[in-house]
């Protein structure tokens, strides 16, 4: 006797869907971004953060002296109307808090700000804390021993000889040390300055 084969399978009505197709999405191309060439200082932004950097050190000066001189049972003006006599002459010792105050702390604020745009060409292209300080240091005694024997001795004998010590060695040193913020306060006015887009 022969084998029957088996019956056909029976076939459904709706076809049975295919798998889901999975789409694998290619990895993203990256760009390279163009590298921008290093921000740096022009020197105008150099003589800039000088001169605002002298100029605080001009003023923490001024604070040192006042102090000083509160210690010293002095005027805290006393160094102020000192430094007037590079303009009022021998007429400060007899002034009190007057315009001879103003224009000695005016004489003293301008030089320093342009001692420490002068300091600016020199302090701003160095890079790193450990060159700064002693290369700030080493302007700042400059500053003081142009300053102290003389600018101020060719303004009016009388200052050099009744400018307190070791006060004014010791407000120098802070001036100094004010000049390390060159580099770093040149590089963001760098940074911030607009600049010219072709």
């Amino acid at each position: 006797m022969e084998s029957l084969p088996p019956p056909p399978a029976p076939v459904p009505d709706e076809l049975p869907e295919p798998p889901p197709f999975v789409v694998i999405p290619a990895p993203p191309v990256r760009v390279p971004e163009p590298v921008a060439a290093p921000i740096r200082p022009t020197a105008v932004h150099l003589l800039l953060a000088g001169a605002e950097t002298g100029v605080l050190g001009a003023l923490l000066m001024m604070i040192w002296f006042a102090l000083d001189s509160l210690v010293e049972q002095q005027h805290w003006w006393a160094i102020l109307n000192l430094w007037g006599a590079a303009i009022y002459g021998d007429a400060v010792f007899r002034m009190g808090l007057s315009k001879a105050s103003l224009a000695g702390g005016s004489l003293h604020v301008v030089l320093g700000g342009l001692a420490g745009a002068g300091s600016a060409l020199v302090l701003g292209r160095l890079r790193g804390f450990g060159k700064v300080l002693p290369a700030g240091l080493l302007l700042g005694a400059l500053w003081y021993v142009l300053l102290q024997h003389g600018l101020l001795r060719g303004l009016h004998p009388l200052i050099e000889r009744m400018t307190p010590q070791p006060a004014t060695l010791l407000a120098h040193l802070l001036y100094a040390v004010m000049l390390t913020r060159i580099p770093g306060r040149g590089l963001c006015l760098a940074q911030h300055a607009p600049r010219n887009r072709d």
